[in-house]
């Protein structure tokens, strides 16, 4: 957290998604470096991802500030439906139309988009379809992705 919050440039905002069954040891990654939390995110899905004592129907995401962030022209819902992305390429795949959303709400055109877990690089093709130049990471493979 700490390196994300120094590359992230300043009055910027940073997406972090998260396992709530974590949030407290998130929470104080994230003040620890100098985030603030400004909104949170479900992403309700159309199936259940696990089922324990509960069926898991969503994925939720903190929208951090590093400084005073400009507010979105086009704010969007703290819950948004999103489509199934099958996690063909990897368990933790988001759906590229909800990244979309996010990119375009919190960014602007020509900005680089930082994901240093990128998995299936769903976010790469998001920031391809908005404009956005990409640095990814990804540990499994080792690997820098441009």
């Amino acid at each position: 957290m700490k390196e994300a919050y120094r590359v992230l440039k300043q009055d910027r905002l940073a997406t972090m998604f998260y396992g709530w069954s974590a949030v407290d040891k998130f929470f104080a990654a994230w003040r620890q470096v100098g985030f603030y939390p400004v909104g949170h995110i479900v992403f309700r899905k159309e199936y259940a991802s696990k089922s324990r004592l509960v069926l898991y129907y969503h994925e939720q995401a903190y929208l951090l500030a590093k400084g005073k962030p400009p507010l979105p022209k086009d704010p969007i819902a703290d819950v948004i439906d999103v489509d199934s992305s099958g996690n063909r390429l990897h368990p933790t795949q988001k759906p590229i139309s909800a990244l979309v959303s996010l990119i375009r709400s919190f960014s602007l055109s020509g900005d680089v988009l930082f994901d240093p877990l990128a998995g299936s690089r769903s976010s790469r093709a998001a920031a391809a379809l908005t404009n956005r130049r990409y640095i990814g990471i990804e540990m499994a493979g080792r690997k820098v992705l441009h």
